[in-house]
Parts: C-alpha cells; sequence; structure tokens
C-alpha cells in the first residue's frame, strides 16, 4: 500500500509542477527545465575519480553540507556531484572547484532513479536533512551503493512511522546510516527497530564556524543599533512594520525568504520610513533606516552587523536557521512555534532565545537588551560558546563514511 500512495504522491507532483508551470509560477517552469538537463549538468564526470553526491533540497540544506564537502575534497581523487530539487538551491549555491558538479533531481520515479544512478555511479549517496527519495534510496541498495543521512530530525507523527507505511520502514532500514541531530531522533529510530542511526550532532554547528569562501559583502556603514531579520515571512515583516516607526534608534536588514520582484516591492510598500534596497545602496553613506536585501546567499555576513536577529519562519513551524546568527554573536528572537528545532529550544533554555508572539512582545524584548548593554554582552558571549561547544558532528560522520567507501 505505501508503494502505491508513493508512486501516486510523486505522479501527483509532477502533476502540479507541470500545472503550476503552465499557470505562469517561473519557479516550477524553471525546476521543470532543469531536470530535463541534468545528463548534460554532469557530462564533465570523470569516470577515473571516486564520485561523492549530495542531494539537498534547496540552498540552505545545501549550506548545511558545506563542511562535509571541504572534507570530501582534501583527497585529489575527489569528485562530488550535488542535486537539487529547488531552483534556489540550484540557481544560488555555487561552489569553486572543477570537480564540483551540479544538477536538479529528476523526480523519483523508479525509471528516473535508476538512469541517474547508474550515470553517476557513485561510492556514497548523502541526503541532508529529510528530502528522502524512496525509489533514489531502495536503487542504492540494490546495486549494493552506500547511502547516508545527515542531520537527520525524526519524529513519531512523521508518515514513515503510520501503520499502512511499512515498506518505507523498510527502505529507510536499508540505508547504511542515519546520522540524527538529537538523541530524540536517535532514540525513536530505535525504539522502531532501526540498526543504521547514529546520534552525531547538526552539521550546521561545523557549519557556522567554518569560515566561507562563498560570499563576501562590502561593509556597511551603520550609525545607529541594527537588528537583521533574516530569511523573513509575512508574519515578522507585519511585526517590524508595526514597531518601526516607534523605535527611531534602530535600523533594520531585512533578508526575506523569498525574493522575486512582487514580493520585494510589497514588501516596500509595508514601510513608510526610509527604505531601499541592497543593489541600490550608496556604500559611502550609512544605510537607510530599512534596507531590504534583494540577493540570495548575503545573510550569514549580514549578521556580523547586528547584535540581535529576529529570524523568520518561527510562527508557521518553519523556521530558518537560527545559528548562523548566533555564531556571529547575536542574540535570537523567532515565533513561539519551535518544537521541532532543538537548537532553537536550547538557546531558549539557556536564555539567549526570545520567543516573540506579537509586536509588543518584540518592541519589549528590543528595548530591554539594548537598554542593558551589560546584560547583552554577556548573552552574546555566551550564545558563541554554546555554538562553540556543539560541534563536531562532519568528524563523527566523516569517520563513518570512510568505513562505507
Amino acid at each position: 500500500m505505501a508503494s502505491l500512495i508513493y508512486k501516486i504522491g510523486v505522479l501527483a507532483l509532477s502533476m502540479y509542477l507541470k500545472l503550476t508551470e503552465i499557470l505562469g509560477n517561473e519557479k516550477s517552469k524553471r525546476g521543470n527545465i532543469g531536470r530535463k538537463k541534468w545528463k548534460q549538468n554532469l557530462s564533465g564526470l570523470d569516470t577515473k575519480k571516486k564520485t561523492f553526491w549530495i542531494h539537498a533540497a534547496s540552498h540552505g540544506e545545501a549550506i548545511m553540507a558545506m563542511p562535509l564537502i571541504e572534507q570530501i575534497f582534501k583527497t585529489p581523487n575527489n569528485q562530488l556531484v550535488m542535486s537539487f530539487f529547488s531552483p534556489s538551491g540550484y540557481e544560488n549555491f555555487n561552489y569553486k572547484n572543477k570537480f564540483f558538479f551540479k544538477c536538479y533531481l529528476p523526480l523519483d520515479f523508479k525509471k528516473n532513479s535508476k538512469q541517474i544512478i547508474d550515470f553517476i555511479n557513485p561510492k556514497i549517496l548523502i541526503f541532508v536533512k529529510y528530502d528522502l527519495w524512496l525509489n533514489l534510496i531502495n536503487e542504492c541498495h540494490k546495486k549494493e551503493i552506500s547511502s547516508i543521512i545527515i542531520s537527520s530530525k525524526f519524529r513519531e507523527q512523521q508518515w514513515y512511522f503510520k501503520f499502512k507505511a511499512k515498506k518505507a520502514i523498510k527502505i529507510l532500514k536499508s540505508i547504511s546510516r542515519i546520522f540524527t541531530i538529537d538523541k530524540d531522533s536517535e532514540n525513536l529510530l530505535k525504539s522502531k527497530g532501526f540498526k543504521n542511526v547514529l546520534y552525531s550532532g547538526d552539521t550546521r554547528y561545523d557549519q557556522v564556524l567554518q569560515e566561507s569562501n562563498l560570499f563576501k559583502i562590502q561593509d556597511l556603514k551603520i550609525d545607529h543599533n541594527c537588528i537583521v531579520l533574516g530569511s523573513s515571512w509575512k508574519k515578522e515583516e507585519e511585526l517590524v512594520a508595526e514597531i518601526v516607526d516607534e523605535m527611531e534608534d534602530i535600523k533594520w536588514i531585512i533578508a526575506p525568504h523569498e525574493i522575486d520582484e512582487k514580493k520585494l516591492k510589497t514588501l516596500q510598500s509595508k514601510f513608510n520610513v526610509s527604505c531601499s534596497l541592497f543593489s541600490e545602496i550608496d556604500y559611502n553613506k550609512p544605510i537607510p533606516r530599512v534596507l531590504i536585501i534583494d540577493q540570495i546567499g548575503l545573510l550569514a555576513d549580514l549578521y556580523s552587523f547586528s547584535e540581535i536577529a529576529f529570524i523568520g519562519g518561527g510562527f508557521s513551524g518553519q523556521l530558518h536557521n537560527i545559528l548562523e546568527a548566533g555564531a556571529k554573536g547575536n542574540v535570537i528572537l523567532f515565533g513561539p512555534k519551535i518544537e521541532k528545532y532543538p537548537e532553537a529550544k536550547f538557546l531558549y533554555e539557556e536564555n539567549v532565545g526570545y520567543k516573540i508572539n506579537d509586536s509588543l512582545d518584540l518592541k519589549t524584548v528590543i528595548y530591554e537588551l539594548l537598554n542593558n548593554k551589560n546584560t547583552l554582552r554577556a548573552k552574546q558571549k555566551k550564545v558563541i560558546e554554546i555554538i562553540n561547544n556543539q560541534k563536531g558532528a562532519t568528524k563523527i560522520i566523516w569517520n563513518e563514511i570512510k568505513k562505507l567507501i
């Protein structure tokens, strides 16, 4: 039953992407075109080299894999294929190495999975976090190709653990290693009979502490306290818009989750104060009261200019990466729905992360922090120490990979 449901699900996804392309969705169009060109994108693969394959849903997951990518390329004979589902990942993740190749992952029909595995012929397939494709995993198992999941989080409510998903569970149990970000996930899987699970921690702790050469931005002139609103969704933007006029001594840098032209125009219209796009600023002058980032890939560096960061997704239960901000010494604010995010719960319990419910909460917490500089400095120091103490997942994962290949 699970196999049939999964097949129907992939077919429905295919139909949805085709329909939304016809209706004018540019993201669907770019993805559909890209999926047809995966062989072309991988035509330069060297059959004499050892091939690693990493699959990431989107840009954020690709960034999480950076420490592992660096480890792979420490050996000259290695090459790396990185596949993506989302255009935001494929278009914006660019790693500088002539033996780095990227492509869109074709939809997970059995025929597609067999074709791409035969073409790449990897030593190992590495899934980042959660974008798991069952036919791809099953085909690797048939061909005795190692497969692993890194930085994974599992919950009892996930569809894998439903009564009619026994086939999905069987396939997940065939994965060579499942590395979890927390002990709860490890314990849950072991209670379900998994023998292939190992708690490693989260590679993001390693990634945010790693000096990256992917993106660099010029120094910004900031003449007031500065807060970064990172990977913002509509709710966070609305809360900031409610208080920005009252807080004249604060400048805001807003990096929206989506940066299409319509989204940017809508966001600009929310603010009556001085507001500019990043692409339009004069670096010789202080930034405006509200600076809207209209480029992907700058956010991690932008956190260097702030002491407080308000991270998007916490009102929808889809919280974005808070560790990038913490690694730069930011006290972290987020919406209340953090149950699925152990790192957010951890920072909240350590009193360096704050749950925000409404604009009054937001204003109160900001003023409380900025008006008590000694307390703010202590919290900034503490969040950096916490993140430093959690590093080490990549080393655990790499040691296991060496056993598998």
